[in-house]
């Protein structure tokens, strides 16, 4: 008799700051989302609150790579100065703030969008994930 175990949620990671309106507007998007017509979860949300946790050195780098930007630095932080993973940490580290939220990323399927100015990208990323 075989076995196969079931199958894990994908996870999709919102970078949040709850003082953010758009960052409460992606939140809810994404929970609006998230089940099919069953109820059923189609993916887990992961929510990280810029003011509680700041991203790791490696999950900055990550989401850098997945946001297909030649210049993902200055679209992912609030500081045009900011041009490196290093730079980037250290200025995360003393003002957790600078983090252009929302962020969401699907670590699935290596995307990531901002939410910024619009939640555009945020609704077509939830799209791809739910076909």
């Amino acid at each position: 008799m075989s076995f196969r175990p079931p199958r894990s949620l994908p996870i999709l990671t919102l970078f949040h700051n709850v003082k953010s309106e758009r960052s409460k507007a992606a939140l809810a998007l994404l929970q609006n989302k998230q089940k099919n017509a069953s109820g059923e979860e189609k993916y887990r949300i992961d929510v990280v609150d810029e003011n509680q946790q700041t991203p790791t050195d490696t999950q900055l780098k990550q989401v850098a790579s997945f946001l297909n930007s030649p210049t993902p630095w200055k679209e992912m932080l609030l500081n045009d100065q900011i041009t490196n993973a290093n730079d980037a940490f250290k200025a995360l580290k003393e003002k957790p703030d600078l983090l252009n939220c929302p962020i969401v990323v699907d670590w699935e399927k290596g995307k990531a969008v901002i939410g910024s100015p619009t939640l555009d990208a945020v609704k077509k990323l939830i799209q791809e994930r739910n076909k």
